[in-house]
């Protein structure tokens, strides 16, 4: 459990600081209308994705099982999927409806 805790804390240091330049990138080339909270969900599924790779290696290196490493792989791509979610209820209330 150790050594599983050390991988997914190093994943997380890690999304935090690249999902925070992915986002900031992401935002300049369109930017997010949706207010705070889709500002946030945005960032999340940003820090979450990113965190995968670091923890894959980080997990490979401690000697993780691997079961462990595609189940929690598995569980970062599931919070991302449910990050983005957020995000695009939050985003689509600001979307103008279309003409018809």
């Amino acid at each position: 459990m150790e050594h599983w805790l050390i991988a997914v804390a190093i994943g997380v240091a890690f999304g935090v600081v690249l999902g925070l330049k992915i986002a900031r990138d992401s935002n300049a080339k369109l930017a997010v209308q949706g207010g705070a909270l889709a500002q946030l969900f945005h960032y999340l599924a940003s820090a979450s994705l990113s965190a995968l790779l670091p923890y894959i290696i980080a997990g490979v290196v401690v000697g993780l099982s691997f079961l462990a490493l595609v189940g929690t792989a598995v569980g970062f791509v599931a919070l991302t999927g449910l990050f983005l979610l957020l995000y695009a209820a939050f985003e689509r209330r600001t979307q103008a409806p279309s003409a018809q």
